[in-house]
């Protein structure tokens, strides 16, 4: 039997996520695997989290609010923001997929750099659209605001931006935000995804939220996956105007975020010194991958995230092979649109010292010492 598939689902770009610890353990037949491949915290969820899950399980019987009240209410508190500013997804994922399906019709269009995160273009193509890629600026590797903003023309609803950007864990600047805020029309539907914005240091942290007021065609989206180490739990939230928060919520689907990850959300919120911490010790151990790459020559874009993408040359498979042998996941960059590159995500500092170790030893076999490719 031949499936009759809709013809355009052939055509979506594929999502390849990170490969599993326990795959790698019996391909290889490892004892001990690494994943520094996804961005998780690797430490997981606070103590204060993880006591409370562990005593509040009797009632998983129940459906969860379907409105995600609590967890809402305690964002919304914590931003100086009504409940009714805020959304509730499945990972922000969900929130990306429901705000294409409320804007993007057949014949229009959403604009973002390139590479960036596969799924706003997988979203804007399954609703019928179109995808404008403005590539990244070629010197520094950070999204250029002028060419997106004159990427925009008459068929476009969306404009995706990420802050900061992953693979390449570059910034953008308040004036550049205020720059494309500014000069893309106000019926266009600006998205800013802040995954990782609890890593951003102080220096380069804008107060997004304030722009949220003159600003009704913003959307921000932030996380509970990445520093709040809930990432098995899959849930995000997005933070607008009202307007928009209502839109999207006529496509929600009910009790889309489970009892469990809202009840995580919300302790993760009360335990809120915990992303401080996680993001303090990250920025640490960057700067130890950044002494020894420039000690060995190994050219790496300098990130406000937990991760680094570095340049692994014409010999990027074959490391990644030799390193997954030796326990390692991480992510190859061609998945992400940087052929020859690698992104790693920082993890334990132990585990981080065994991985440059062992990375240093490979990368040496392929170019020597000292070598910039």
């Amino acid at each position: 039997m031949k499936l009759k598939l809709k013809p355009w689902i052939n055509d979506l770009p594929v999502y390849v996520a990170g490969r599993t610890i326990e795959e790698i353990k019996k391909k290889y037949g490892l004892k001990e695997v690494y994943k520094m491949a996804s961005n998780e915290n690797i430490l997981g969820p606070c103590d204060e989290v993880r006591q409370y899950l562990s005593e509040n399980l009797d009632d998983i019987n129940y459906y969860p609010d379907s409105d995600a009240y609590e967890i809402r209410y305690m964002i919304a508190r914590k931003y100086g923001l009504l409940a009714e500013n805020i959304i509730m997804g499945n990972g922000t994922d969900q929130i990306i997929e429901m705000i294409s399906d409320c804007f993007i019709d057949r014949g229009d269009n959403i604009v973002t750099a390139d590479p960036n995160f596969i799924i706003y273009e997988k979203a804007a193509l399954k609703c019928g659209g179109g995808v404008i890629k403005v590539p990244l600026a070629k010197d520094t590797f950070r999204q250029d605001p002028k060419a997106i903003v004159s990427s925009v023309d008459k068929n476009t609803k969306i404009v995706f931006l990420a802050n900061p950007h992953n693979p390449t864990g570059t910034t953008i600047e308040e004036k550049e935000l205020s720059f494309m805020l500014q000069n893309i029309p106000d019926d266009i539907i600006v998205v800013l995804d802040e995954a990782y914005y609890e890593y951003l240091s102080e220096g380069c942290k804008i107060d997004t939220v304030s722009f949220l007021k003159n600003n009704p065609n913003l959307v921000l989206l932030r996380t509970f996956s990445k520093i709040y180490g809930l990432a098995g739990l899959r849930i995000g939230y997005g933070i607008a105007g009202t307007e928009v928060i209502s839109a999207l919520n006529k496509i929600r689907m009910p009790f889309n975020t489970s009892l469990i990850a809202q009840r995580a959300a919300v302790k993760a919120i009360e335990n809120d010194w915990y992303a401080e911490e996680i993001r303090w010790g990250v920025e640490s151990q960057k700067e130890i991958f950044y002494k020894v790459f420039e000690k060995e020559g190994v050219e790496y874009i300098k990130s406000e995230a937990n991760f680094i993408l570095l340049n692994a040359g014409k010999h990027s498979g074959e490391i990644i092979e030799k390193l997954l042998k030796a326990g390692f996941i991480v992510r190859p960059g061609e998945n992400l649109g940087f052929a020859g590159y690698i992104r790693v995500t920082i993890s334990r500092s132990e585990i981080n010292k065994k991985f440059l170790d062992k990375f240093v030893n490979i990368f040496k076999q392929f170019y020597g010492k000292n070598s910039k490719k």
